[in-house]
Formats: C-alpha cells, structure tokens, sequence
C-alpha cells in the first residue's frame, strides 16, 4: 500500500564516518536517511553542487522499501537484502555527502541553528545553514506488553523483518497472534499462512481498515475465513505474558497461547527529540506549509512524521505513507536549495493486497466527509473485471462518495483481483480534477475484452447517482 523508500541496492551497511571525522558545521543536515530525507538530499545536490551535506541516522540500514517486509518473511521476496537500495557509504559517495550512521539526533536547538546527537562512542553537536527532519514514525508500542522477550515483535524495519522469519524457522512456530487488523496485521497474516501457519488476529474494532466501506471490510473478513485466518473483533487485549514456552494473550473473552505475537496497531511520529525546539507540531507530527518548511525558518520536514496537507479537507492531516514522504522530501530539498515550489497536497490513495484481492481507497471515507460537514451520498456497482465471457473475468465492486450538491466525486474505495487496482489511480486523478458523476458515468475508458468491459465499476457507479 506504499511506495518504495529510497533508490539502489545493496547489503553490506558498515558504518560510513565516526564522530570526530565529521564537520562541525554543514550548510545543509539532514536527520533520517530514509524516504523523505534522502529525497531531499537528491534534489539538493542537484541544485546545488558544492554545498555541504549531512546526513544523520540512528540506524545501520537506509533507503529500504519497507512495505516489502511481510513478504519477504514469507519468501515471495526471495531475500530481505533484495529490500535495500542504497547503503550508507554508496548513498554518500553518490549525493557528495557525509552519511554519518548510528548517530541518532537528540536535542535541535534552533536559535543556535545546532543539532545534538548521539553515537555509540560520543555525543557531540554539528551546526546548520538549513535543517531537514525526516525522522519517520516507529511503530507504536503497547504499555503491557514487553518488547524485550524474543516471542513479541514489530514489523517496522529490515531487522524487524529478519528476526521473525528467523524465529518461526528456528523454533518451528506454528500458532502467531497478531494485535491489529490493519494493512500490516493483514499482509503479515497473509504470509504466514502462506508459511503454513495458524493466524489470530486481535481487533479492537468492529472491523479491519475501517476507512474502508463496510461491504469492503466484510469482503476482507470472508477474505480470512476462506484462508484459515481466525479473526477476533471487539477483542481488545489487556495482558501479554510470556510464559518460556509460548505467549498467553488475555482478552475480555479469556486467554490464549502462541507460539509467538506480533503486535501491528499503528505508527507515531519520531519527533520527541525536539521538544522544546519551539518548533510546531500536532499530536506528535510536525506542521509544515506547502513549501515543507515549518514555523522556525530554515527548518524543512516530511515524511511520515510530518504533516501533509490535503486538498479535500483543505488543512494539514496525518497520513504516513511512502509515496507521499517521497514527495514531500523532494519538495523540501528543492525548497531548501533555491527553488519555490508548492506541494498540492494528498488525497489519501491507498492500495494493499490481501491474498488474490486488491483493496484501494482514494479521497475521503464516509466518517471523513462527515466530520468535515459534506451533504453527500454513496454509490455502488459491482462489476466484472473483464469481458464476463473471457476467461480469468472476476468481479470489482467500487463505492464512491459523491456530494449531494453538485454530484462532485469525493472519495472512492473498490476491491477486485489484483491487476483491477488501476480504476483507485483512476479514481485518484478525477478526484484531484474535481470530477463530477454526471461527467465520470460517459467517460472514454479503454475496452477490450481481455482487459475490462465496456461498462466498469466506476463509470457504473457513477451512473447510478
């Protein structure tokens, strides 16, 4: 459901520069070398051939695609290794830059224009022309449940992804409890089914992605039943222990054991460093304009600990997701080296798969809409993704929202097989143009009967306002 983060391949990570070797002041310092920040580096150089840059990573491991995680557990990707792009010395020597790893930010000061970081040898403070943050959101931890036993884990970064797949292979796990039905607890349970193992997954909510529509929820709940995922809603859990053997997970409804839990209820912004920075946030994530700076000047951020605006709801929202922490990054550092260019902002396309379907949404939900006051009314079709006579034809079903006042489309939601997922990126763009139902429902779609009908689920839907 996200976009690669970062560029090239490679394996080997050692570390690239030790503290005393770096410069104590760059005109350009980056904290994060991931998505948006190595986005931004990109673009800098290019603008700027002789500025100094520097990078600052608490990790061993940049530029990866981390939505490739569950799969490469499963084996699909034939190797965790085939996940990362760029390692810190490569990325370095590419952008003219100094990738300074296992150096993790700790304070920024900017009436000082300085960041305070710390290495496994040092702590020390480097100084700032222009400051990018893009810091990221590590996965949110729950208070009862100790992350330091070796049967709980997260699903956030490469070594995450290694020591499960370690794990269920070393000590033959067969039973996994997953805390959380949304887009990582379900492609994490898809691939340990597909490992031949026995899945629970934990929901606190009535339903999984509940930005989805409810028939498309239902369609992800018949989606488990049909690959022998149990799933439990309403079962929020309240006690993890791990016995030495296995994992009892306790609920309202009781307790239960696993082999091993992992625990997928969402991310949080990676900003606490900068308390007292003075610089904005909102619930953990930084403000930023359309151009990525925030309110202190000279401090850019993006990515998915930073805000971005959205152009339905018209205000700054929080939406982690690759594809936009690229975007953002590559606005930022345009931006910070010379350019002004605005960033128009995100409609929340999403796409995930979950066995042989594929679920997208683009816009707003209906709980979205509502709460930012829209008069509207939703719509559905459900419709073959080919010719219905050409072999390999399945069924699409799409729900849009429309607004009751003029009929202009605000947001869309479909699932289908997998190669249906274009008609969400078709959504997406009538979307961003405003399109209204009565201009939708004629539109010239391509037709061939090895491709799609005539009539597809969204110009169906559509005329059916």
């Amino acid at each position: 459901m996200c976009a690669l983060k970062g560029e090239k391949l490679v394996t080997t990570l050692p570390l690239f520069s030790k503290a005393e070797d770096m410069k104590a002041q760059y005109d350009y310092l980056i904290i994060g070398a991931d998505a948006a920040g190595n986005s931004a580096v990109g673009q800098i150089r290019r603008n700027d051939k002789s500025g100094t840059i520097g990078i600052l990573e608490k990790t061993e491991i940049i530029s990866y695609g981390a939505c490739g995680l569950p799969y490469a557990i499963s084996g699909s990707v034939k190797s965790f290794d085939d996940l990362i792009h760029f390692d810190g010395p490569t990325f370095g020597e590419k952008t003219k830059s100094d990738v300074l790893l296992r150096h993790e930010a700790i304070a920024v000061d900017t009436a000082r224009k300085t960041v305070k970081f710390r290495s496994a040898d040092a702590e020390g403070e480097i100084g700032y022309g222009r400051l990018m943050i893009g810091t990221g959101a590590p996965a949110i931890r729950l208070p009862f449940v100790d992350y330091s036993s070796s049967r709980i884990f997260e699903l956030k970064t490469v070594p995450d992804g290694r020591a499960i797949q370690q794990f269920i292979q070393e000590n033959g796990a067969k039973k996994a409890a997953i805390i959380g039905a949304g887009y990582i607890g379900l492609e994490a349970a898809e691939s340990f089914r597909e490992m031949g193992l026995e899945v629970t997954i934990f929901e606190a909510l009535e339903r999984p992605v509940p930005r989805l529509p409810e028939s498309l929820s239902k369609s992800i709940v018949s989606q488990m039943k049909e690959h022998g995922i149990e799933f439990k809603p309403h079962s929020k859990v309240h006690a993890v222990k791990d016995t030495g053997s296995s994992i009892e997970l306790s609920t309202e409804a009781g307790s239960e054991t696993f082999d091993f839990l992992l625990v997928a209820v969402g991310v949080r912004p990676a900003t606490q460093f900068l308390e007292g920075s003075g610089i904005e946030m909102q619930k953990g994530a930084i403000v930023v304009d359309q151009y990525g700076q925030t309110n202190v000047e000279d401090v850019y951020s993006g990515g998915d600990c930073a805000l971005a605006y959205h152009k339905l709801l018209r205000k700054p929202v929080y939406y982690p997701l690759g594809h936009t922490a690229n975007k953002q990054g590559r606005i930022a550092g345009m931006n910070m080296s010379g350019q002004h260019i605005a960033f128009p902002g995100i409609v929340g396309t999403q796409v995930f798969k979950f066995f042989d379907r594929a679920y997208g949404l683009t816009g707003l939900s209906a709980q979205e809409a509502q709460e930012a006051g829209y008069d509207f009314e939703e719509t559905s079709a459900m419709r073959p993704s080919r010719a219905g006579y050409y072999p390999g034809s399945d069924k699409v079903k799409m729900t849009l929202l429309l607004d009751k006042k003029d009929g202009t489309l605000l947001g869309a939601a479909m699932f289908g097989p997998l190669d249906s997922y274009g008609l969400i990126d078709a959504a997406s763009a009538l979307v961003n143009m405003k399109a209204k139902a009565d201009e939708i429902a004629w539109m010239d779609f391509a037709y061939a009967p090895p491709f799609a009908p005539v009539w597809n689920a969204l110009i169906s839907a559509a005329g059916k306002s």
